[in-house]
């Protein structure tokens, strides 16, 4: 881990710049392309498997990323920031190395992440494009993706297991099946509970505007929302062109109001950009604490006719 830790930071400085550089001078047509490349990165791991080799050892590097990604997979190569966490508790270590990443790629780019990075961000959008939008549930489930953070940790140190990802990731489908087709050390009762859970987060975002699970239910989330009002990526709201249609309101799929600064938004806000491509007046954009509203139409206030 010493010997891999200067290559570890230059990767993690070049993605966090990379990602910066998009999003400022690229926009939100870019998002989509860059989270589709995102979720093939994350798969890399399938090189390790070809060609005939499913039953080879998985070698994992040092590396993590800072989305949700079931490091069980066997196409994973990067390690789930929250299964190496559980694994830290249960070993009694200070997870410095954890935290660090975590806070670097908070501050440099928040919630950012859960809209242009995170593989299951990508699966949500697809959800949302055929969501029907019935069910409008309160406020106060916001609050429950930071009662599974708190339960990530706790669960892990009283039952010294992964308790987490075994019974209430999202994400652990990904895992599960592989070993299923492959090794077939998951009995078919394991991969059911798995299809059953995985089903039962789909279907409440299928009948929920927007991505449920990172609205509500994601611990990874929870931690970026923290991190996320100190971001360098910024969501800029020009007022004085605002015209109050409500569109970017109704196309959030966070369930925020992009025209106010509230505390709801600082948090929660995942930059994806969606308001900022509904909006006729051009009063939004997304850019970084240091370029201002770089979408923004450069505008002059016409005087009147004398």
């Amino acid at each position: 881990m010493d010997s891999a830790l200067p290559l570890l930071l230059a990767a993690y400085t070049v993605i966090i710049a990379v990602v910066i550089a998009v999003i400022r001078f690229g926009g939100v047509a870019f998002r989509l392309p860059m989270q589709i490349g995102a979720f093939a990165f994350h798969r890399l791991g399938i090189f390790r498997k070809l060609p005939d080799a499913w039953h080879a050892p998985i070698p994992r590097t040092s590396g993590i990323t800072c989305t949700l990604n079931c490091q069980a997979c066997e196409l994973a190569w990067l390690g789930c920031p929250i299964g190496m966490l559980q694994r830290y508790v249960i070993e009694s270590r200070l997870p410095i190395y954890i935290y660090g990443v975590l806070v670097a790629f908070g501050v440099a780019l928040g919630r950012a992440i859960c809209g242009w990075l995170c593989p299951f961000g990508l699966i949500m959008d697809m959800l949302n494009k055929v969501s029907i939008h019935k069910f409008h549930p309160p406020e106060w489930m916001r609050f429950i993706k930071y009662g599974y953070l708190v339960g990530v940790v706790v669960l892990a140190f009283l039952t010294g297991m992964i308790f987490y990802c075994r019974y209430l990731c999202f994400g652990a489908l990904l895992g599960v099946i592989p070993y299923w087709l492959t090794w077939q050390t998951v009995s078919a009762t394991w991969l059911v509970y798995h299809v059953g859970l995985f089903s039962a987060y789909v279907a409440f975002g299928y009948l929920t505007h927007g991505r449920a699970w990172c609205r509500y239910f994601c611990p990874l989330g929870a931690i970026l929302s923290i991190l996320n009002p100190l971001s360098l990526v910024r969501r800029n709201f020009d007022w004085k062109w605002c015209t109050h249609c409500e569109r970017c309101k109704a196309v959030c799929p966070m369930g925020l109001d992009p025209t106010k600064d509230d505390l709801k938004s600082k948090v929660d806000c995942i930059k994806c950009g969606r308001c900022v491509a509904e909006c006729k007046s051009k009063s939004l954009s997304i850019g970084t604490v240091f370029s201002g509203q770089p979408q923004a139409e450069k505008r002059t206030i016409k005087a009147p006719d004398s």
